[in-house]
């Protein structure tokens, strides 16, 4: 898969229950988009929740969208909607390590 989208969610995954910046991942996105991935920033708060907090933490950059989480997907190939390729960050190592697993599976 070459150029990977890559849908980042914020909460949790990007930062922690207080606002804070999860360590390593501005070294992951830094890694994923070195690899030529396209980065999206999505949250079920909304676009503009995304983009304000890409810009609280200097990450705007990185990511080429911002959106809400879809709740319905229409789709002529639904099973492609669920790709098998979802990563939980809190049960990785580190958001670099992430990035790494990532490339290695599915960036050519």
């Amino acid at each position: 898969m070459k150029n990977a989208n890559v849908f980042v969610d914020v909460d949790l995954t990007l930062v922690d229950a207080n606002g804070k910046l999860l360590e390593g991942a501005r070294e992951g996105l830094q890694r994923l988009r070195d690899a030529g991935c396209h980065l999206f920033l999505w949250s079920t708060n909304g676009a503009d929740y995304c983009r304000n907090v890409a810009a609280l933490h200097r990450l705007a950059d990185f990511f080429e969208g911002f959106s809400a989480k879809p709740d319905i997907i229409i789709d002529d190939m639904p099973s492609t909607c669920v790709a098998p390729f979802v990563y939980d960050v809190q049960k990785e190592a580190s958001w670099p390590v992430l990035a790494g697993r990532i490339i290695e599976k599915h960036v050519d």
